[in-house]
């Protein structure tokens, strides 16, 4: 091994990202030719970028099996230590602190599931699903610096659809990404002052071309996504090829949807948009974003040829860390299927009732607003007066340079917000007065009412607060605090802005407060609005987010029946999430499987209707579940052996079921007699949690539902499983390639896929049972599972399949490795003689065939075909931005 000098290497980390591997491999030796030696030392230059990125063959020239094989093996060598992420990175530090290491984790993650920079015809579709105030756009501007450092170039941010989110995207993304301080790199299309024109499209391939890195943060709206597609459009084909894109969603589910109640060809303006730009773009990856995926999972997976991709999430779904300082709806509201008693023991005391009779006083009925005079009702001036009492409370803590807001939002209408800023104006000038003349009377009553009913949550080491140090803290409150409104038709001078100076506000609004606006420091909240819908009443939750060194002052006081909804909501939030790991833990992706939301009993629905036209109502939990173990643990050869002896044992006890189509096959299984051999079998950690839980499904959903077992005997060599007296040959499965570093560190092998095409009915081809006139062979993916439910094929039964894999497994794919080298690697004693096979096991779950199952369809899913209303009356969105001109 040849040992590379540092110059040399210097030389070619320069051109590794900006262009595909064998090109910086053929700059750096055109830059050095002159060095002695620097044939050597690019060969092993060469030789360790393999090592480290195996398997750069252009996507285009493969087949859909290596094409998922690349992807397994993955791309992604990890960031650099004088990139975009390692500034970006030690400016998170100073605010962050400790929670910067999960946001590495987690965008490490998301980063290695992009598409693979200079790779032509590589196009990843993805979603991450962070939490409502949760830090999404850290996570993001982590993903934009790492995939910048890996070779991307052209990112383009489409931050909602409102003005004041756009430029408060723009500012934060030049801060984090350190745009100011490396200008010669960057070129901006938008800024601050200015969204995306058409002032750079005429010069557009020679700006791509001539810069390391192009920004443009773009509000989803038609004409600023017309002109963001002709300057897409205008670049030559040379640079487009050569151009890796990076597009980040932000709140994905606002716009991004078709919700045109039309037909397929027929969708919303900015969804049509969307799916044009993305059709522009040849190498690159579409990350959207959004708290709320309600809509986004519910996209068409199956968009004809004909028609432009749909932006369904088909390759990845990631969920963002949720750490345990977030207050989001299950810690503040707790699950709605939790024990009533236990629950309201754990949930901190920090909801409040408005009664039905002030709601009638504080929110507008009809369409004639404009004589609407909201009312100051007593659970309204309790709100301010203790929002007041809590800001003095954090000005004794030490942090009065720290944003405190109060949210009032009680109607998406315009015109009452500024009727409610002059009765709260109204109010609290007498409180002013008395405040000058040092009386704070009257919000001592509040103090004494709210100051310790969640002391507990408080994460500080302060004093314990008394009243007369709250009361004399309470007049500098009073000088600072100003009433603010933010919607469409405020001026700039009244609309909620953050400065550097820390801002003590009670801001109201509607709209543009209820998606993606962070409000800064909030922890009063005052919501007699309602919504129909899952995703809106989310992201209206303002008041989720995090509180560090004030957890313990956060109210929100809310009309009748939210409490409950927002309950209901936890639950389906945690469902979502549940649904989405089972996902990744079977290594599946949403182009194979849909998932489910959970519907609600009563009046709430998903989303819009137009946006759940691809849905259907799905059976509910592990019903039909598939699992299949592709991953192998094989550092100890015991545990291998016993495995197989396990498996070994299990089929003497059950031999009186054996079919008489096939030695291999045994029928109508109990579930009872495979208990113990599910609670025994060592698995992979990755599986073992679901494997657990689909059989305790089984067994208490569908206990008397029968189980076929079958072992497939495909191989010609001697090794072998002994099934109850009869031979399986092993099956072969390679591993997929990977270095021999990685092998010895993991001590673990993956085989990618372990089902054939149509072992779903592996026991039925066995049987012979098959739908008349057809072969397995030519069965989709989902008609296979529809014959499996079928009276006349499956019955619903469950099917475990076991799998003897050959230790000596070969491929001709060059994304293989054989699988004798990659055991040789971990302990060449894995491959000795007399070594059994390695055992992989296949799981689905029964099917309710006889709609025996009280709570099966009780959520909704689109269905992949797999080879193997927003509120009504919402303010007009006015784009009054000028166009971005550049650099003055």
């Amino acid at each position: 091994m040849t040992k590379v000098p540092t110059a040399v290497q210097m030389v070619f980390n320069q051109f590794n990202g900006a262009m595909s591997r064998e090109d910086a491999l053929k700059q750096t030796k055109a830059v050095l030719e002159a060095l002695p030696d620097i044939d050597a030392y690019v060969a092993e230059l060469d030789r360790a970028q393999r090592e480290k990125m195996i398997g750069r063959t252009k996507l285009t020239e493969i087949g859909t099996s290596r094409r998922r094989d690349l992807r397994e093996m993955g791309w992604y060598s990890g960031p650099r230590d004088d990139g975009v992420w390692a500034g970006l990175r030690e400016r998170m530090q100073e605010n962050l602190g400790e929670a910067v290491k999960s946001v590495d984790a987690s965008t490490e993650e998301i980063v290695a599931s992009l598409a693979e920079p200079h790779v032509d015809d590589d196009k990843r579709l993805g979603m991450v699903i962070g939490n409502v105030q949760s830090g999404k756009t850290a996570n993001y501007s982590s993903v934009i610096a790492k995939a910048l450092d890996s070779g991307y170039k052209f990112v383009i941010v489409l931050s909602g659809v409102h003005n004041n989110l756009r430029r408060q995207t723009q500012e934060r993304l030049e801060r984090d990404l350190g745009v100011d301080d490396d200008k010669e790199r960057w070129y901006k299309l938008t800024g601050v002052d200015g969204d995306f024109g058409d002032a750079h499209t005429a010069n557009a391939t020679s700006i791509v071309a001539n810069y390391d890195r192009v920004l443009a943060v773009v509000k989803k709206n038609g004409g600023r996504l017309r002109k963001l597609f002709a300057f897409l459009r205008s670049l030559d084909s040379e640079t487009k090829r050569n151009t890796p894109f990076l597009i980040i969603d932000d709140e994905s589910d606002q716009a991004t949807p078709d919700a045109s109640s039309k037909s397929e060809d027929d969708p919303t303006t900015i969804n049509l948009l969307m799916r044009t730009i993305w059709s522009a773009v040849r190498n690159g990856s579409y990350v959207g974003y959004t708290a709320t995926p309600f809509a986004n999972v519910f996209m068409n997976p199956n968009t004809d040829e004909e028609l432009l991709q749909e932006l369904y999430p088909r390759d990845f779904i990631h969920v963002m860390p949720m750490p345990r300082n977030y207050f989001g709806a299950e810690r503040i509201f707790g699950l709605d299927e939790s024990d009533s008693e236990e629950r309201d023991a754990t949930i901190p005391d920090v909801i409040r009732e408005i009664p039905s009779a002030e709601v009638q006083q504080l929110v507008p009925k009809g369409r004639d607003v404009s004589g609407f005079a909201p009312q100051m009702t007593e659970s309204l001036q309790d709100a301010i007066r203790w929002f007041v009492v809590a800001c003095a409370v954090r000005r004794l803590r030490g942090q009065q340079k720290k944003h405190s807001t109060m949210l009032i939002h009680t109607t998406h209408r315009t015109e009452p917000h500024f009727a409610m800023r002059d009765a709260v104006n109204d109010y609290l000038e007498p409180l002013r007065q008395s405040a000058l003349d040092g009386d704070a009377g009257p919000f001592r009553d509040v103090f004494k009412e709210e100051i310790n009913r969640a002391a507990e949550l408080y994460t500080g080491d302060g004093a314990a607060p008394t009243w007369p140090r709250i009361s004399e803290e309470i007049l500098n409150v009073m000088r600072f605090l100003k009433v603010s409104v933010d919607n469409g038709r405020a001026d700039d001078s009244e609309r909620l802005a953050y400065a550097d100076q820390a801002q003590t506000v009670i801001v109201i609004g509607g709209g543009t407060l209820s998606r993606g606006l962070t409000l800064e420091g909030l922890f009063v909240s005052f919501f007699t609005r309602t919504s129909n819908t899952y995703d809106t009443l989310l992201q209206m939750g303002r008041w989720f987010g995090y509180r560090v060194g004030y957890e313990d002052l956060q109210r929100i006081w809310l009309s009748p029946g939210l409490e409950e909804d927002y309950r209901f909501l936890a639950t389906v939030e945690a469902d979502l999430r549940i649904d989405v790991a089972r996902m990744t833990a079977a290594g599946d992706t949403p182009e194979k499987i849909g998932v489910r939301v959970r519907l609600h009993p009563g009046r709430l629905q998903v989303t819009s209707p137009a946006k759940m036209k691809h849905t259907k109502t799905v059976d509910a939990d592990f019903e039909g579940y598939r699992l299949q173990t592709t991953r192998f643990e094989v550092a100890d050869a015991g545990a291998l052996a016993g495995n197989s002896l396990r498996a070994e044992e299990l089929f003497r006890k059950i031999e009186t079921y054996r079919s008489d189509e096939s030695p291999t096959l045994f029928e109508d299984v109990p579930l009872t007699e495979l208990v113990s051999f599910f609670g025994s079998i060592e698995v992979h950690p990755r599986f073992r949690k679901v494997l657990a839980d689909a059989v305790t499904w089984s067994h208490d959903k569908l206990p008397d539902t029968p189980w076929n077992v079958f072992v497939p005997s495909e191989g010609t060599g001697d090794d072998h499983l002994n099934v109850a007296g009869n031979v399986a040959r092993a099956v072969r499965r390679a591993p997929i390639k990977t270095t021999t570093e990685t092998l010895r560190d993991s001590k673990e092998i993956n085989i990618r896929a372990l089902m054939a095409g149509n072992d779903a009915i592996a026991d039925l081809r066995a049987q012979g049972n098959l739908p008349a006139g057809r072969a397995a062979a030519s069965m989709s993916n989902d008609e296979q599972y529809r014959w499996r439910k079928d009276p006349a094929g499956g019955d619903g039964r469950g099917l475990l399949v076991i799998y003897p894999i050959s230790r000596h497994s070969a491929s001709t794919s060059k994304e293989r490795m054989p699988m004798a080298d990659s055991l040789n690697a971990i302990d060449a004693s894995l491959t000795g003689e007399e070594q059994p096979p390695i055992i992989g096991l296949a799981v689905i779950a029964p099917f309710d065939t006889a709609n025996r199952l009280a709570s099966k369809g009780t959520r909704i899913a689109v269905v992949p075909t797999y080879g193997d209303s927003e509120d009504t009356g919402e303010e007009t969105i006015t784009d009054n931005e000028r166009d971005f001109r550049g650099e003055e």
